[in-house]
């Protein structure tokens, strides 16, 4: 497990032990829920970049090979296969990393704890999505008539889609760093060999 997300779940345990007896601040709830619906509309972003990227990218293998076969000749006599392959592989990876962008994370990791009879938070989806209906009241009943439990809830869900957020926007940051590096070698690599062979 990554440091940093230790250090955080350090941080949400000392918030939790310092408001056990009382409820956290309004203020403070404020800001965990703005915080969080700003988390979301990031999120939100994100998937957009890495669609608009994957389908650019698709878009570009799909035009490229009825492009490029009638012209071979021209390709073969400017040595123009390098910078193709080039341009294919990196529209691959950019794919294959948007992909993984927009893939669902594991949302379903609170189930082992549910099942050990432990609380999770009833107001993430992938904690109640098995429990039938009268499952799920009983249960955010139960949850909700302690306030301290709310709380840490409500932080462990802030905690999630932070770390979610981040994971992805690291993992777009790469798919464009490689888009923009590859496209920009491809084209400057096929311009010097075709004024190198003309």
């Amino acid at each position: 497990m990554n440091l940093e997300i230790l250090d955080i779940e350090k941080e949400i345990e000392d918030v939790v032990k310092t408001n056990k007896e009382k409820k956290l601040n309004k203020n403070v709830l404020n800001i965990i829920r703005t915080t969080l619906r700003n988390n979301i509309e990031l999120t939100g972003i994100a998937d957009n970049k890495a669609n608009v990227l994957l389908s650019l990218n698709a878009v570009m293998l799909t035009f490229m090979v009825p492009l490029f076969i009638p012209r071979l000749d021209i390709i073969e006599k400017y040595h123009l296969v390098y910078p193709i392959i080039l341009l294919i592989l990196t529209s691959l990876i950019t794919i294959y990393i948007s992909a993984l962008v927009l893939r669902p994370g594991k949302f379903n990791q609170g189930q082992s704890n549910l099942q050990k009879g432990r609380y999770v938070s009833p107001f993430f989806f992938g904690n109640f999505y098995k429990m039938n209906q009268s499952e799920f009241t009983d249960y955010v009943q139960d949850a909700i008539s302690h306030g301290n439990l709310v709380n840490r809830h409500v932080i462990e869900d802030l905690h999630y889609i932070g770390t979610r957020l981040g994971i992805k926007m690291s993992m777009i940051r790469k798919a464009f760093a490689i888009f923009l590096t590859g496209f920009t070698t491809s084209v400057l690599l096929a311009l010097i060999l075709v004024i190198l062979n003309h």
